[in-house]
């Protein structure tokens, strides 16, 4: 442990040394001077980054040692389905191991369009739109969707995808007090007349653990003219008949505008999805960066 915090010393030195020998700030310096992740390991209490060594549905091994998974989002135990892993290698016989561009551009395969085609009956949407990853569906299709004249309503513990989204997109944030449609409505009914309105909310709230009240919820979009996202990431394979989320959980699926969901929980793998009419997916095709780029 000394040598750790020997090195830990050394970090805060140089930091004091760029301030001290240069007339001009450092955007390094909060670098040097983050040492408590450092610190954490030298205490032998530091809880990330753990190095997995073997994986199973519901045990991996961390350093030699066989320990219980709880806190995977592999909610159905599909990583190691016989058939999922095969239709992965088969996949990748078949088309290689990347696509080597966009699929705007050249990396659009057989296999995305035949997957958008599933998975928009799925969540009973008329299109789909298959993303590389579920925080770039986030980021590219909430940024594509409102801008600089729109508003756009957010729960206050809304995924970090969705922050960063509504940020990215330059509209007006408003944000309202966890799953209190009072609250919204309250806010809604006081903004802007003028410009468009956007909702967008998680539909299990991942550090929570509840469910958004939609029944209230697209009451009040309907009422005052707003449209509705649901990110879908933690209800897919979860919530509703089949696992089709939380609009088919309460027999909304008509009222959802968008229905985001991602490929890394229940589904097994990686990447992410938009669904809804068929006129917004293909807007959304050609215009969002996440997609395009």
């Amino acid at each position: 442990m000394l040598s750790e915090m020997k090195e830990i010393a050394k970090q805060k030195l140089k930091a004091r040394k760029s301030e001290f020998f240069s007339e001009y700030p450092d955007v390094f310096n909060k670098m040097y001077n983050f040492t408590r992740a450092k610190t954490a390991k030298a205490l032998r209490y530091y809880p990330y980054f753990l190095k997995i060594q073997e994986s199973d549905t519901t045990e991996v091994v961390i350093e030699g040692k066989k320990v219980l998974m709880l806190g995977s989002n592999n909610y159905l135990g599909l990583t190691k389905h016989p058939e999922i892993a095969e239709a992965g290698i088969e996949a990748i016989r078949r088309y290689g191991s990347g696509l080597t561009g966009s699929r705007f551009l050249n990396g659009n395969l057989v296999l995305h369009d035949e997957l958008e085609v599933k998975l928009a009956r799925f969540v009973g949407k008329e299109a789909a739109l298959v993303f590389s990853t579920g925080f770039g569906v986030n980021l590219g299709v909430i940024a594509t969707t409102v801008g600089p004249g729109d508003l756009l309503f957010s729960d206050e513990l809304n995924h970090a995808s969705i922050v960063d989204g509504s940020r990215f997109s330059r509209a007006e944030i408003i944000r309202f007090k966890h799953n209190n449609m009072k609250d919204l409505e309250n806010k809604i009914s006081a903004a802007d007349k003028t410009k468009g309105r956007f909702i967008v909310v998680d539909g299990i709230f991942s550090m929570e653990g509840d469910i958004i009240n939609l029944p209230e919820l697209v009451q009040i979009a309907r009422k005052y003219g707003a449209r509705l996202m649901v990110d879908d990431a933690h209800s897919l394979g979860v919530l509703g008949p089949k696992g089709n989320g939380t609009a088919a959980h309460f027999g909304l699926t008509d009222q959802v505008d968008m229905i985001m969901g991602t490929f890394s929980k229940s589904l097994a793998c990686v990447g992410g999805f938009v669904a809804a009419e068929e006129p917004v997916i293909d807007y959304l095709k050609h215009n969002t960066r996440t997609m395009i780029f």
